[in-house]
């Protein structure tokens, strides 16, 4: 710092000026030549290899190899889960706090999957479940009361007019549940008997 200051006394103010110009736009130019220089060196490319212009099929040199994480010979694939056997509903009273005042429409179902959608007779999708998280249910709940200890569940909330629409026609609707990691089954969707309204 003294060194600096000593010898910018000495220089005249325009040179000086000019010389702090030239170094403050050299900065950003050095900057984004170092991450470009980083970026392709951590990419495994080297720049001269990757054309500007789209090709029809890549070359070997413009492919990079994906980064291995694994050691050979471990599968990573996720094996299939157990598929639905069975689908039931019921239906709970809604939060008193919705003021839409909708219903728990639940779904009872033994296996594993992602979601599920239910179709009508001609397979145009009426409702979908995905997969809820945890809730809180009391003992006085369908979902206390009517699911099965081997059972899973899931539940969507529903206006009053979807859950009559449901009710009536449930019985030619099917249910597809989505498996896990692939998959679909159609099962038929069976009434639990348990509803609570509000």
């Amino acid at each position: 710092m003294w060194l600096f200051r000593k010898r910018h006394r000495s220089c005249s103010g325009s040179a000086v000026n000019s010389r702090r110009a030239v170094a403050l736009a050299a900065v950003p130019l050095i900057l984004v030549a170092g991450v470009v220089l980083l970026y392709a060196q951590r990419s495994q490319v080297r720049p001269a290899a990757v054309s500007p212009t789209p090709t029809a099929s890549p070359t070997a040199s413009a492919t990079a190899r994906p980064e291995q994480t694994k050691p050979p010979g471990i599968d990573t694939t996720q094996p299939q889960l157990p598929m639905p056997t069975s689908a039931r509903w019921a239906v709970d009273k809604g939060s008193p706090d919705d003021p839409q005042h909708r219903s728990l429409l639940e779904l009872f179902f033994d296996g594993n999957a992602f979601g599920f959608r239910v179709v009508d007779a001609g397979g145009s999708t009426v409702l979908r479940f995905p997969i809820a998280g945890s809730g809180i249910f009391g003992p006085e709940t369908c979902m206390a009361r009517a699911r099965k200890p081997q059972e899973n569940a899931t539940w969507i909330a529903v206006d009053q007019a979807t859950l009559d629409l449901f009710v009536q026609r449930y019985g030619s609707y099917r249910v597809i549940a989505d498996g896990i990691p692939a998959g679909q089954v159609t099962l038929p969707l069976a009434d639990s008997g348990c509803r609570i309204s509000s």
